[in-house]
C-alpha cells in the first residue's frame, strides 16, 4: 500500500513526548526496514512517543517497543497531535 508522504512528514524522533503520528514512510536498509515492518511499524499505522531520545518508546497498536533507530532505518511520520 502506497501512501502519499506530506509534505510536513518528520522523523518519529522530532515528536514530542505523547504526541501520534501516523507512519507515512520506512526508509533505510532493506533488512532493517523489513525488520521495522515484522514488529508491526508498517505505513498506515498509528504511533504514539512515550519517551523520545535514542532509544526512544514508542506505543505501537497497544504495545510499548523501544528502539535505537539510528542510520540504518528511519521512519516518518504525519504529526497527528500539535
Amino acid at each position: 500500500m502506497s501512501i502519499p508522504r506530506p509534505t510536513n512528514a518528520v522523523p518519529v524522533e522530532y515528536l514530542a513526548p505523547e504526541a501520534e503520528g501516523l507512519v507515512v514512510d520506512l526508509c533505510g536498509e532493506e533488512k532493517n526496514v523489513h525488520r521495522l515492518e515484522e514488529l508491526g511499524i508498517r505505513c498506515g499505522c498509528k504511533i504514539r512517543m512515550l519517551s523520545p531520545g535514542e532509544p526512544c518508546l514508542l506505543a505501537i497498536e497497544g504495545k510499548k517497543m523501544c528502539l535505537r533507530l539510528g542510520a540504518s532505518a528511519g521512519i516518518l511520520v504525519h504529526p497527528l497531535t500539535p
